[in-house]
């Protein structure tokens, strides 16, 4: 099986209160467009530069593969996947 990453973007998860039964309440902020061949220390210290520019606390954040697996001797499409991968995990970090 062959998995070939198709695109990527960075994904972080904003906590802007908490729900009735007191669970987080989540807002994404999403940025498409990241190249595959970005390593992941690169896509760490975007996300530790962004992460001062929020109000709100962050809850989480990392990228978002979009994968294509396919067969290894043939070649054909089997699925797309949307995978995801947390660099850096921020419950309890705060925004400026």
């Amino acid at each position: 099986m062959v998995v070939t990453t198709m695109n990527r973007h960075l994904l972080i998860q904003l906590q802007t209160g908490q729900t009735a039964q007191g669970k987080p309440k989540l807002h994404n902020r999403a940025y498409p467009h990241v190249d595959v061949a970005v390593t992941d220390d690169a896509i760490d210290q975007v996300l530790q530069s962004l992460s001062p520019l929020f109000a709100d606390s962050i809850y989480a954040m990392g990228r978002v593969d979009t994968v294509q697996i396919a067969a290894a001797a043939t070649g054909t499409t089997t699925s797309s996947v949307p995978t995801t991968s947390t660099a850096t995990s921020g419950s309890g970090a705060t925004g400026a």
